[in-house]
C-alpha cells in the first residue's frame, strides 16, 4: 500500500529502488572487458564506451526494477533481511507505488534498445551487438518474471554468474574490438565464481521467507549447512582459478596481486564452519566481505591488464586515467547505493 512521503524521501526511495550497488557491479566487468581490449592494442572508441556503459546501466536498472516488481509478495513476507539481502524494501514499505517500478523498467528497457540500435547502426560495433544485448535483457527480465522465473527454480545464481561474468566482460571487449578473445573469457571466470558467491551469501538470511513463498533459490534447495559447504568449495575454486589462469596467458601480476584475497578467503571459510551462518549479524558482515572479495577480483584483473598494456609500444596515459576514473565513478555509485539503502531501512514503516 502506497503512502505519501516527502520529496526527499521519495528521491532516496527511487535511488534505493535502483539498487545502485548491484547495478554498479554489472558495469564493472563490462569496463574490465574494455580494459582488456585496450591492453591488447585495441584503441578505445570513447563514444562507444560511454554509450554502451549507459546501455549496461539501463539493462541493470531494468533488471532490478522488474525483480522488485515480481518479488513483491516474497519481499513482504521477508522479515530476516539485512542491507544486502531481501531487495531494496522500498515497495513493501509503500514508499513508491508498485506499478511505478514496472513503468520505470519499461523506460529503461526502451533506452537500452535504442542505444543498442545506435551502436550497431551508427558506430558499426559488429553483428553480435544486438544479440549480446538481447541475451542480457532476456536473462535480467526472466530472473524473476514469469514464465521462466529463473531465481524461483534454482537457476538464478547461474544466470547471474553468466550475465555478470562472461557476458559482461566479453561484451565490453567485443564492442571495442569487434571480436571475442580467450583472455577476456579466462578473466571473466573468477568474477563469475565470485558474483555467484555474492548471490549465494545474500540468499542465506532469506531462506525462511523464500521457502514459504515458493522461491527455490539454491540456498532454499540446499539448506543453510549445505549452502555453507558449497560456498566454501566455490570460494577455494575461485581463488585457484585466478592462479591457474596465469598459465594460459593472463598477466602473471594478477596471481601476485591475488595474495590480498587470501585473508578474505580464510576469514569467510572459518566463518562458515564456526558459525554455520546462522546468526543475523554474522550473515550481513559475511555478505559484505563476499562483495569486497568480488570487487577486488575485478580490480586485480583491471590493474593487471592495464599494467600489461603499458608495456606496449604505444602508451597513452590519458586512456589509463579515464579508465581509472570510470572505475572510481562506478564505486562511488555503489557507495551512494549503500547510503540510500541505509536511509530507506531507517525510514519508519
Amino acid at each position: 500500500m502506497y503512502r505519501a512521503v516527502s520529496t526527499g524521501t521519495n528521491l532516496l526511495s527511487w535511488l534505493a529502488l535502483f539498487r545502485l550497488g548491484a547495478t554498479a557491479r554489472g558495469v564493472l566487468p563490462f569496463l574490465l572487458g574494455t580494459a582488456i581490449a585496450w591492453s591488447r592494442g585495441v584503441p578505445i572508441d570513447w563514444s562507444v564506451l560511454v554509450l554502451s556503459s549507459f546501455a549496461v546501466l539501463c539493462v541493470m536498472l531494468m533488471t532490478f526494477l522488474v525483480n522488485e516488481y515480481f518479488d513483491y509478495s516474497t519481499d513482504i513476507a521477508n522479515e530476516d533481511y539485512h542491507r544486502l539481502s531481501g531487495g531494496s524494501r522500498v515497495l513493501p514499505r509503500g514508499l513508491i507505488p508498485r506499478r511505478h517500478a514496472i513503468i520505470a523498467a519499461a523506460i529503461f528497457f526502451a533506452l537500452a534498445c535504442g542505444i543498442g540500435l545506435s551502436l550497431y547502426l551508427s558506430f558499426h560495433t559488429g553483428l553480435l551487438t544486438i544479440p549480446l544485448g538481447a541475451v542480457a535483457i532476456i536473462t535480467g527480465f526472466f530472473y524473476t518474471a514469469p514464465p521462466l522465473r529463473l531465481s524461483y527454480r534454482g537457476l538464478g545464481e547461474l544466470a547471474i554468474a553468466f550475465s555478470c561474468g562472461w557476458l559482461a566482460v566479453a561484451t565490453g571487449y567485443y564492442l571495442q574490438a569487434g571480436r571475442f578473445d580467450s583472455a577476456a573469457t579466462l578473466a571473466s571466470l573468477p568474477g563469475a565464481f565470485s558474483v555467484f558467491l555474492v548471490i549465494l551469501a545474500n540468499e542465506v538470511p532469506d531462506i525462511r521467507s523464500d521457502k514459504a513463498s515458493g522461491k527455490n533459490t539454491l540456498a532454499v534447495l540446499l539448506g543453510i549447512e549445505k549452502t555453507g559447504v558449497l560456498y566454501a568449495v566455490l570460494l577455494v575454486l575461485c581463488y585457484l582459478n585466478i592462479i591457474v589462469n596465469v598459465f594460459f596467458g593472463i598477466p602473471v601480476v594478477s596471481a601476485y596481486l591475488s595474495v590480498i584475497l587470501l585473508l578474505l578467503v580464510v576469514w569467510n571459510i572459518l566463518t562458515v564452519f564456526r558459525t554455520g551462518l546462522r546468526y543475523r549479524q554474522v550473515q550481513e558482515s559475511f555478505s559484505l566481505r563476499t562483495m569486497v572479495f568480488d570487487h577486488l577480483i575485478t580490480v586485480i584483473y583491471a590493474v593487471s591488464f592495464i599494467a600489461a598494456g603499458l608495456n606496449g609500444a604505444t602508451i597513452n596515459v590519458s586512456h589509463v586515467i579515464i579508465l581509472a576514473a570510470a572505475f572510481i565513478v562506478v564505486f562511488l555509485l555503489e557507495g551512494l547505493g549503500l547510503a540510500c539503502s541505509r536511509a530507506v531501512l531507517s525510514e519508519k514503516a
